[in-house]
């Protein structure tokens, strides 16, 4: 138990930080770049400060490239050491590990047309990207969220069954499925979709994970120091 706590505090650090830094990039002044429709208006904004729109392609790759390790670190460490072949956690193992080639799909895709935009700005600003690595990248990504909301669901339900305590928060896990389905509906009526909102969904599911994690290991600490034949011990074993 204490070693999935371990995993998962830092499966959702990792979730958190890649998300903030991403959103930390994606929030930056010359973002003003995507909601632009002229070409030549849009080259003119890039031209006007190239540092930061390489900066901020530099944050928008970190936060692309380090959410997909913190979710195959989350499917790593699932359920380590407790219930261990049953069908339940087998279940919600196997959408973790679907999660995590997902997002690892949807960052690769991303991160070419990124390397792209940062050497040549240009070719942004004018359309001559292609357009299918960042559909490719999206449709990987909610893919992979709805993956994680299922998974966590069904861990949820498995260790309520089970009686674990701290008990694991159901909203992640239906924020994930939930946005993913409202997101995707949303990509297929306009065909494009803000990559930040995904991020803010992740940076909140990273941000519960840890709070849960920590809670855990807070539990667990207890357990310890109040066990029969620990010094100081006052609680009941079954307490």
């Amino acid at each position: 138990m204490a070693r999935r706590i371990r995993g998962d505090a830092t499966a959702a650090a990792v979730m958190a930080a890649g998300s903030a830094t991403f959103l930390a990039g994606a929030f930056m002044p010359v973002s003003r770049v995507y909601v632009e429709g002229d070409p030549q208006r849009k080259l003119a904004i890039l031209l006007a400060d190239p540092g930061q729109w390489r900066t901020q392609q530099v944050l928008l790759a970190a936060g692309t490239a380090a959410l997909p390790v913190g979710v195959v670190m989350l499917a790593r460490y699932w359920d380590t050491g407790s219930g261990r072949g049953s069908r339940k956690f087998l279940a919600g193992q196997r959408l973790a590990q679907g999660a995590a080639l997902g997002w690892v799909a949807g960052a690769g895709l991303f991160l070419g047309q990124l390397k792209t935009r940062y050497s040549d700005p240009e070719a942004f600003a004018l359309g001559k990207l292609p357009g299918w690595p960042f559909q490719g990248y999206m449709g990987a990504s909610l893919a992979g969220m709805a993956a994680l909301g299922g998974a966590l669901l069904a861990r949820a339900r498995a260790h309520a069954n089970s009686g674990a305590l701290p008990q694991d928060p159901r909203w992640p896990g239906w924020l994930n499925l939930g946005g993913a389905g409202v997101f995707a509906a949303v990509l297929v009526a306009t065909g494009d979709l803000p990559p930040l909102v995904v991020y803010v969904v992740e940076l909140s599911t990273g941000a519960a994970l840890l709070r849960h994690a920590r809670r855990g290991a807070n539990l667990v600490t207890t357990w310890q120091n109040h066990r029969p034949g620990t010094p100081g011990h006052t609680l009941s074993t079954r307490s």
